[in-house]
């Protein structure tokens, strides 16, 4: 059986990565993984995470199995963070959610959950997308549609583009967003923009599917949430998938939530969420505890969740002050540049205007490397990377 496997290709991220393995210059650059690193190139944790964990440590506990729900008070304190607003200005709102091992298993059990009750839905995608999150609703048998979203070229968002194209949806199929800080783009919708196209959700009878990885990194805590909360207030329907691996730098602990919303009939709510669990189950049984206990640690904490707020800040304003360095840099090395771009997006990401083959002349004639669609991890540059990143991009986009 094994024998059959004839030249199987390598993911692209995992590609990236021996690349870089088997470069061994010491000045390469990686700009690749979405991971926070500090001035000094370190994968950091925040303080509160820190604590977090002590605490934790130091009471008895068991590892006894928990459901396939996951853990309670994760549950209730994220659907808190997430919710609470909505559910303030539309009491008759019904939320009901699920502990996963991180987003990828979210956007997995949805996928299959939304397959189950409606196979020939299609899943609307962006382009550029994050290919993984894309595996995910391939291999639960989903139809992907593309519809054009940022212009890497020129660095723009194709909103108008974007909606013209979406008016091909149909009823029952599913609208992939990202809540905020977009990967890989970085390019959010304004508020107006998100309620535009809940409008045509609810017209179109289309189910949004929104993934939230990076909150925080954009705006703030609370800020970032206000697109997913424009569309909750206006569609019947909505499924949420969020990571806690960025906003509380837990990546390998593999805490996330999926949540089910409704403004239609909540009552149908509860058919829906024993589904789901049916769903996590068949997958995974249950979901790793510890990074929601850890979360659940902060959240449930007053001194330790301001801490981690004002964490989350510190490390959003200095990727911000990296955005316009880099900005600044290349357009005083190159005043026909406009790199405005850079300071429009937020979050961890964005895409340099590369195509593929001056992407790979960036790793071979600089060490600089990117993950696909020339998409640079701001969380890992440095201040005194900057003019090396700019000096490199300016050499290969002006060459001749």
């Amino acid at each position: 059986m094994f024998s059959q496997i004839k030249e199987y290709l390598d993911d692209p991220i995992e590609a990236f990565q021996l690349r870089l393995k088997n470069d061994e210059d010491p000045s390469k650059l990686d700009l690749g993984l979405g991971i926070y690193r500090d001035e000094a190139g370190e994968v950091a944790t925040l303080r509160s995470v820190r604590e977090a964990e002590q605490r934790l440590a130091s009471r008895p506990t068991d590892k006894g199995y928990r459901s396939p729900m996951g853990n309670a008070r994760y549950i209730e304190l994220m659907e808190k963070l997430l919710f609470q607003a909505c559910l303030d200005c539309q009491p008759e709102m019904g939320v009901l959610s699920i502990q996963t091992p991180g987003a990828g298993a979210g956007c997995r059990v949805g996928a299959e959950f939304v397959k189950r009750l409606s196979p020939t839905s299609r899943v609307w995608a962006s382009i550029p997308s994050w290919g993984h999150q894309l595996e995910f609703f391939e291999n639960a048998g989903l139809e992907i549609k593309y519809f054009p979203y940022y212009d890497l070229e020129n660095s723009h968002f194709q909103f108008n583009e974007m909606l013209v194209a979406l008016e091909q949806m149909q009823e029952g199929d599913v609208l992939l967003l990202h809540g905020c800080c977009n990967n890989p783009s970085g390019q959010d919708p304004s508020l107006e923009q998100w309620r535009a196209i809940a409008e045509l959700c609810k017209a179109k009878g289309v189910l949004p599917f929104i993934d939230i990885a990076y909150q925080g990194y954009g705006d703030g805590v609370d800020e970032d949430l206000l697109g997913m909360q424009v569309v909750a207030s206006v569609v019947p329907e909505m499924i949420l998938v969020v990571s806690s691996s960025k906003s509380f730098t837990i990546y390998r602990e593999r805490a996330g939530l999926l949540s089910l919303v409704s403004n239609d009939n909540t009552s149908s709510l509860s058919n829906a969420h024993r589904l789901l669990r049916d769903v996590a189950r068949g997958n995974y049984f249950m979901p790793p505890d510890h990074g929601a206990e850890i979360v659940a640690e902060i959240l449930g904490d007053e001194r330790l969740s301001a801490q981690w707020r004002q964490e989350l800040d510190d490390i959003r304003e200095r990727i911000y002050s990296l955005r316009a360095l880099l900005r600044d840099t290349i357009e005083t090395m190159d005043p026909s540049q406009d790199a405005s771009y850079l300071v429009r997006q937020k979050g961890m990401f964005s895409c340099l205007p590369l195509s593929p083959e001056q992407q790979m002349e960036m790793e071979q004639k600089y060490g600089i490397y990117m993950l696909p669609n020339a998409r640079i991890n701001f969380a890992a540059l440095a201040q005194d990377k900057a003019e090396r990143v700019a000096k490199a991009l300016l050499a290969i986009r002006n060459q001749k």
